[in-house]
């Protein structure tokens, strides 16, 4: 996919642009036929990316942001530039249990490198994501034969498959067809069969959070929040997308919860969110660290693959108590020792 009109986007300098960003670059790359969890980190990259600009800096000229992606070499790359800041972007140094910090190192965790550029203009950050494209990943011909492709219970599968469409995100370096040092010689098809990205639920899953996402047919993001009391403890649904645009909702809404009388236990139920980045981590950090000076816990129930992965990349599935289900008669919880109140 070569930089066009469709991937170069001059956004308007407000949160709402990262949502607009997003789902723009998931589109373009699930029509590509890029791996499911691939286009996760990516979408997860652009997100932190445009974050950090647009708390951080300031708009180009004509009070605006601009946004381009390229797919090639086996990898996404993805660059926000805006007009600069007082500071260069550099990576943050929290620990655990602090808010903030944390936009950069979980691109630098997801990307195979990043950099920035200065110039007249101002400021480009960009990193680029390894992807494999489903349409070229390739299995052994017996496999296919043997029926192990028909119903996919006896196929060979690519081992960065079983995460979920690539290995921890990231496929090996020249595993497709056609790239030397994959798996097989450019242009060989002995052996090899193709898994066309058409027949990926995996892949439809990932386009499920993404009503309407085609070129001029993006809509802002959006958020709910809706809680249900009980004796011993307070039940937060959450259902949409968390980034820079929803994240004050979802602030204003529990720290509200907080300040009526603090339930012992409040559980937020993640099973209703599609996406979240930092910024909507560090709300929920915020609330547990109040929840918790006032003798209280705020756990996170029945999170989805892309909620858990960032949990994972920062670490913070250790510092939250993670449970399988937000009715507290049907969760069976992580036991995990508590850790400490967020500084």
């Amino acid at each position: 996919m070569e930089v066009t009109e469709s991937s170069v986007l001059q956004l308007p300098f407000t949160a709402s642009s990262v949502g607009v960003a997003r789902r723009h670059l998931v589109s373009d790359l699930i029509e590509a036929g890029v791996c499911a969890a691939a286009v996760t980190d990516a979408a997860l990259v652009v997100s932190e990316l445009l974050s950090n600009a647009l708390q951080h800096a300031g708009p180009l000229p004509g009070a605006g942001i601009r946004v381009t992606w390229e797919l090639e070499d086996g990898s996404v790359r993805v660059a926000v530039s805006d007009g600069g800041g007082t500071t260069r972007p550099e990576l943050g140094q929290p620990t655990p249990t602090t808010t903030g910090g944390r936009g950069l190192r979980i691109v630098a965790r997801l990307s195979r490198r990043w950099g920035t550029l200065r110039d007249e203009e101002g400021t480009t950050v960009w990193a680029e994501v390894l992807v494999m494209p489903l349409e070229t990943m390739a299995v052994p011909a017996a496999a296919a034969e043997s029926g192990g492709l028909a119903g996919g219970a006896r196929g060979v599968v690519p081992p960065w498959e079983h995460s979920g469409g690539c290995q921890g995100g990231r496929p090996p370096v020249g595993a497709q067809r056609g790239v030397p040092g994959g798996s097989s010689p450019r242009g060989s098809t002995a052996g090899l069969v193709r898994r066309r990205s058409a027949n990926s639920q995996h892949a439809l899953n990932v386009a499920a959070w993404l009503p309407g996402a085609r070129r001029g047919k993006v809509r802002l993001v959006e958020l709910n929040v809706s809680s249900r009391f009980h004796d011993d403890h307070t039940i937060v649904t959450i259902c949409g997308e968390i980034d820079l645009y929803t994240a004050p909702r979802l602030h204003s809404e529990l720290a509200g919860l907080l300040a009526e009388g603090m339930p012992t236990r409040v559980i937020i139920d993640m099973s209703g969110v599609e996406f979240c980045d930092s910024t909507g981590m560090n709300v929920l950090l915020s609330c547990l660290r109040r929840a918790r000076e006032r003798g209280g816990e705020l756990e996170i129930a029945a999170p989805k693959p892309a909620v858990r992965k960032i949990l994972q990349v920062t670490g913070l599935d250790s510092v939250f108590t993670l449970v399988e289900a937000a009715d507290p008669r049907g969760s069976a919880g992580l036991s995990r020792p508590k850790p400490a109140v967020p500084q």
